[in-house]
């Protein structure tokens, strides 16, 4: 069977390679351009479409790169500063994307995935088409760990399918709420790891709204500019958030790099919104069509595009919130008993791992906080959990080990459906 297995990956692997080498501002243009054509729109607003979202896609890229290029210099000199020594080092995504492919299951991922899709599509069990594809390196990771952990490539595969399914259920009971927030129609977000920070969202502000006081304070941008006045303008906010950063950060000997960052993480706050409008233009010409085309044929079914929670990141809420995690996690890495996990490369990225928090917190940055230091407690312990193992799978991968740390992992490794057939897989081998 393994032989079976590994053959098909073999096969598959060129196709995969050749898909996910096209990176997501090529390859989800192409896919919406096919889909548009079939629903039945034109093909000067197909192509115009797909190129709209394509050029999104670059300028958000462009934004988050020169945000994060930023604010890196400012997150290390903070761990610096701090002289923590944790002996689990937060070393970025790129190993847990190395992992990912690292193995059968994980090379058979982009084919289980879409499969997943197809069958809750024909099932009606979903609504969302998953085109984010090149982000199903996440249901590999989750592939490939369980399948070295337990040593079996079924179960490593099934895991995956378990990841696929639970993305496409989460978006689309999210969909609806993220469409009225953002304000782009017909979407849903299946991100593989996005999702898992929802029902630790929705916990939260269970909570938070049964707390007295606590659960009246609102800090949404409105809200903000009518008591802050000039301060409360996001561009000011964003001049203000990367002043106070780059103070923390030691960079008061250096005053040309503090005011860089401070106008820096000013002009992405006013940027990434802009950019987020090109998604809702490129966006509505595919769903104008699309309602059209389920009413007729489907007795009204609507269908959602699945796309990546990067598109998400251009509210102005979820900056601010990424912005003031950066000291929040570095000190949760100090001060949580038991955690082992020392977070510098993936700190300078939390916009990502906050990008769900807003639509459900109705843009509120005091909840969004409070999900945030939630959300990333509770990936430090469960890269905690995972110990060495991730850095012994890293390492079969051909990713090396940064001199001076014992192990290495990557906050974006920290999802708890990983982590629960990681578990699980220990028993298959036992406990090892």
């Amino acid at each position: 069977m393994n032989i079976f297995f590994q053959q098909m990956a073999d096969a598959i692997a060129p196709i995969s390679d050749f898909l996910t080498g096209l990176g997501i501002a090529v390859l989800v243009p192409i896919i919406i351009f096919i889909i548009a054509m079939v629903l039945g729109q034109t093909f000067r607003k197909s192509l115009i479409a797909a190129l709209t979202f394509g050029a999104a896609f670059v300028g958000l890229n462009l934004m988050i790169g020169l945000l994060i290029g930023a604010v890196a210099p400012a997150t290390t000199a903070m761990v610096e500063a701090t002289g923590i020594q944790r002996d689990i080092l937060d070393v970025g995504w790129p190993v847990a994307a190395g992992i990912a492919f690292s193995t059968t299951a994980g090379a058979l991922v982009i084919v289980t995935s879409l499969l997943v899709n197809l069958v809750m599509l024909l099932t009606k069990t979903t609504r969302t088409v998953n085109v984010d594809i090149w982000n199903f390196w996440n249901h590999a990771f989750t592939a490939s760990v369980v399948t070295l952990v337990s040593g079996s490539l079924l179960f490593g595969l099934f895991a995956a399918c378990v990841h696929a399914a639970l993305c496409l259920i989460i978006a689309d009971w999210q969909a609806k709420k993220i469409q009225e927030f953002y304000g782009i129609p017909g979407i849903s977000i299946p991100h593989g790891w996005a999702v898992t920070s929802v029902p630790i969202i929705i916990a939260v502000n269970w909570v938070v709204d049964r707390i007295p006081v606590i659960k009246d304070i609102q800090w949404d941008e409105g809200t903000i500019r009518q008591k802050w006045g000039a301060l409360g303008n996001p561009i000011v906010l964003g001049f203000i958030l990367g002043l106070s950063l780059g103070i923390f950060g030691g960079l008061l000997r250096d005053i040309p790099a503090l005011l860089t960052l401070a106008v820096t993480v000013a002009a992405v706050m006013v940027l990434l919104p802009k950019v987020t409008g090109m998604f809702m233009e490129s966006l509505t010409a595919v769903s104008e069509v699309a309602k059209k085309f389920f009413a007729n044929k489907f007795k009204g079914r609507e269908l959602y595009i699945g796309l990546d929670s990067a598109i998400l990141i251009g509210h102005p809420t979820t900056v601010a919130a990424a912005i003031v995690m950066i000291p929040i996690v570095l000190l949760l890495s100090i001060i949580l008993p038991g955690n082992r996990v020392l977070a510098l490369g993936d700190l300078a990225a939390l916009v990502y791992f906050v990008s769900m928090v807003p639509s459900l917190s109705k843009g509120n940055l005091f909840r969004s906080i409070i999900c945030g230091i939630v959300i990333m407690t509770i990936v430090l312990y469960i890269l905690t959990m995972f110990g060495s193992s991730l850095t012994y799978m890293a390492i079969d991968a051909g990713v090396e080990l940064p001199e001076g740390a014992t192990d290495m992992t990557a906050l974006s490794a920290g999802n708890w459906i990983t982590a629960i057939f990681f578990q699980i897989g220990r028993l298959f081998s036992g406990g090892a």
